[in-house]
């Protein structure tokens, strides 16, 4: 089998180098997305490396392999910190200076003292195969609802690239020990080469294309909602609030000056227009994205306004308190209150209790009760939409919601959210971390 192997480097060194044009633009035109500029670095790294290579400019031979090694190495480093950006898991600030010297250095002396040896394919190739089996676990486990096949054929092909950089090697260390038979390793060797360098910077790139373009739809779609949130937002002030405003002035001016029942009343219906009032202005807030509570600060809100005389409930929350997309923070705020209200009424239960766990790579919210549970004949009663809402908010905001009741035995909600779409990345609150009320 024989292979144009300069043709073939041409073409894929100067695919490389187009990959990380694209990479580099996409990076200026889509700042929100992490990870692109340091992919289209690692594109043009690979890319340059196979050109001059290619060229054979370099007359000396180390120095050849130097250059053609280092950048090499350096630009699977690249990648694999982009995509760890990418996915909303970022290595700590120094790591990538500390790997990419490393790195670095152990190619440079492997190269100075093993020229042409396969000892030398061995030590590097554990840092190409590692860098390309990090990267296929990182994409894998992001695996979001709506784009996970595109996440697994990416996880898939990164770690392909890893199994044959290892055969590479294989291949390398038996033709060196069998010396004279070096030719019959020569073709299947060859092919593994060449499946490797597709896989990187062929198939490799599109793959990651193909996931960038899914997280830009995903960019659009938020842009959409919250113009249409900031749209009603703006209705509702100038609607609704105003009105119920209005409608409480008027009524406070005509409050009888002396106690009596109805005007007892009238200023308990006014309470509640001025709780409504406040409550109104807080949603705004929240669809404008300005909120200033934190998620557990209104389902603190929401449950002591739900409980009726003599109902209990504790809300504890676990982990440092951050601040959450808009939207997330408005449909689990709605998902808490409905479980509490719907608890209220009908588990008769002794105790309630929530809990918002702030977890480092899940968000879950967990509203629970030691009522009298829900037997499975009642869950889809006719006219009773509650745990169906539930669930539905739930899919809006790509959350796994599980529910957990039987007759007798209490009844639990679990709502569970990947911290890569929960999270705004704002400072966290500084709120306490339990708080209890009756």
């Amino acid at each position: 089998m024989e292979l144009d192997q300069s043709t073939m480097a041409a073409v894929l060194g100067m695919k490389s180098v187009l990959a990380g044009l694209v990479f580099y633009l996409l990076h200026r035109s889509a700042r929100r997305i992490p990870g692109l500029y340091l992919w289209a670095l690692a594109s043009f790294a690979v890319g340059l490396a196979v050109l001059l290579d290619l060229s054979g400019l370099i007359a000396n031979p180390s120095l050849a392999s130097l250059l053609f090694n280092i950048p090499l190495v350096g630009g699977q480093i690249l990648f694999l910190f982009g995509a760890a950006q990418f996915v909303g898991r970022p290595f700590r600030r120094p790591a990538l200076p500390l790997l990419l010297a490393t790195v670095t250095l152990l190619a440079l002396t492997w190269t100075l003292a093993f020229p042409d040896s396969a000892l030398r394919v061995l030590s590097l190739t554990p840092l190409y195969a590692g860098a390309n089996a990090w990267m296929a676990w990182l994409l894998w486990q992001h695996r979001a609802r709506n784009a996970q096949a595109a996440y697994g054929i990416a996880a898939a092909t990164m770690l392909v690239q890893a199994g044959a950089a290892l055969a590479q090697a294989a291949f390398a260390l038996l033709a060196a020990e069998i010396g004279s038979q070096t030719a019959a390793w020569a073709t299947p060797a060859n092919v593994l080469i060449w499946i490797n360098a597709v896989l990187t910077i062929v198939l490799g790139s599109w793959v990651l294309f193909l996931l960038i373009m899914l997280r830009l739809v995903d960019e659009l779609k938020a842009a959409a909602e919250r113009e249409e949130r900031e749209r009603i937002a703006r209705d509702l002030h100038d609607t609704v609030l105003q009105t119920f405003q209005g409608f409480v002035m008027k009524a406070s001016a005509m409050l009888p000056d002396s106690e009596s029942a109805l005007g007892d009343s009238l200023s308990h219906c006014l309470r509640d227009a001025t709780v409504a009032i406040k409550e109104g202005r807080e949603k705004v807030a929240s669809l404008r994205g300005v909120s200033s509570h934190s998620l557990h600060d209104m389902l603190r809100c929401a449950a002591v306004q739900a409980a009726g005389p003599g109902q209990q409930f504790s809300l504890r929350c676990v982990g440092k308190p951050r601040a959450l997309d808009p939207i997330v923070q408005q449909e689990l705020c709605a998902i808490g209150r409905e479980a509490v209200c719907n608890a209220y009424r009908h588990a008769q239960a002794r105790h309630h209790e929530l809990i918002v766990d702030y977890g480092a790579d899940t968000l879950v919210l967990t509203v629970r009760d030691d009522g009298r549970g829900i037997a499975p004949s009642e869950r889809d009663k006719c006219g009773h939409w509650g745990l169906r809402g539930i669930e539905e908010r739930a899919r809006l905001i790509h959350a796994d919601a599980t529910l957990r009741s039987a007759p007798g035995a209490g009844t639990t909600w679990r709502i569970e959210l990947k911290a890569t779409l929960a999270y705004a990345g704002g400072q966290p609150y500084a709120v306490s971390h339990l708080t209890q009320h009756g």
